[in-house]
């Protein structure tokens, strides 16, 4: 049961929006708006109170009872990232940089939250437009994923791995990693390389992320390269990953060229390069894969395949927008993102070899003849 003064709050609340009022508009009069309501002075003053609490009028005796509706508060995208998201480098600050472009260009506003201060009961009272996370590996029991789910707001993945789509069933915008690999692949052959060294992570993490099992991978690398021609080296299993690299370039055939899956593992092959004394790119080319800008800032400076993690962000946020569109849909959408392999000093070496044919790809590209 609404009091009186409510009710009069409520009558000049629509006066003001009916009426088309803008601010600065001035309102009637104490003693016309008494007459209007049917009302006393004391309970017009009291609903004029609550109004100019609510920011709705300002009053003076200068200028009267003046329409100040206030400002429209900017739309907001909650952003929900790992633990670790503010490593220096990291994809997850390189695409946030990209969310926080986007909705300045919007006019809209984002804030970041990190898996556990959700989990723990972090704020969804704000008025969010809706939900970007960040986040790959998942097996499906994970407490980030059910408490995405309870909050009821379009949710955008960004940055899955492929294996993800089929645990989560979410929206999601990411790079298509196998065929970035693979075209990183072809830019070093194009170089002339055919003894090259993959410095992968660990081979549960290659498989979700590459959405096959490891030896399909192998397989897959072998229509490229001859298998004698193939180096594999796991930094995050193996212990004597440093000596595996000195030994290598030690050997009377050593790998021409370091593929590396990780930046972490770029910088240890440039220490060893400067130990061995050996020359990036023309003792040994070195190619990154899925890092940002900073690889521009090494000396020799790193050639990379590109994801554009600043770009995917923009995308995401795009995407959320677009949620009228595809949230009412049986299956979610995928979105692919481009990539770009990006030739720096690192790689800008060409072997010359004047005893065998160049490549040469089928029509699919699958395999070398």
């Amino acid at each position: 049961m609404h009091t009186l003064k409510e009710k009069i709050y409520q009558k000049i609340y629509e006066m003001i929006f009916s009426q088309n009022l803008a601010p600065g508009s001035r309102l009637p009069g104490e003693m016309e708006l008494c007459r209007m309501m049917g009302v006393s002075r004391v309970t017009l003053r009291n609903a004029l109170s609550m109004l100019e609490k609510d920011g709705m009028i300002s009053r003076s005796r200068q200028k009267g009872t003046v329409v100040k509706i206030p400002e429209q508060q900017p739309r907001k995208i909650l952003v929900v990232v790992k633990e670790d998201h503010n490593q220096t480098g990291s994809p997850e600050l390189e695409m946030i940089s990209g969310i926080s472009a986007r909705c300045c260009e919007l006019g809209m506003k984002k804030d970041v939250l990190e898996y556990g201060e959700l989990t723990r009961g972090g704020n969804l009272n704000e008025q969010y437009v809706g939900i970007i996370q960040s986040g790959c590996a998942f097996h499906g029991g994970e407490k980030i994923l059910e408490t995405l789910k309870q909050s009821g707001l379009p949710l955008v993945n960004a940055m899955p791995f492929e294996s993800d789509l089929r645990i989560t069933g979410q929206t999601t915008v990411l790079t298509n990693s196998y065929e970035a690999w693979i075209n990183g692949l072809k830019f070093l052959l194009q170089f002339g390389h055919t003894r090259i060294a993959f410095l992968l992570n660990e081979q549960s993490i290659i498989e979700k992320r590459f959405n096959r099992s490891f030896e399909d991978f192998r397989e897959a690398l072998g229509q490229y390269c001859s298998r004698d021609g193939m180096f594999f080296l796991f930094p995050e299993s193996n212990g004597h990953f440093y000596r595996n690299i000195s030994a290598l370039l030690e050997q009377p055939e050593p790998p021409s060229a370091f593929y590396c899956y990780k930046d972490a593992y770029v910088l240890d092959v440039y220490q060893m390069a400067k130990e061995k004394q050996r020359n990036i790119p023309e003792d040994i080319a070195v190619l990154g894969f899925s890092g940002g800008a900073g690889g521009a800032l090494l000396r020799p400076s790193l050639s990379s395949v590109d994801f554009g993690y600043q770009r995917l962000g923009r995308i995401a946020v795009d995407v959320l927008l677009d949620h009228e569109k595809w949230e009412t849909g049986k299956e979610k959408p995928v979105i692919y993102a481009p990539y770009s392999v990006i030739a720096r000093e690192s790689t800008d070496y060409f072997i010359i070899n004047y005893h065998s044919e160049p490549p040469r790809y089928n029509a699919q590209g699958a395999g070398r003849k």
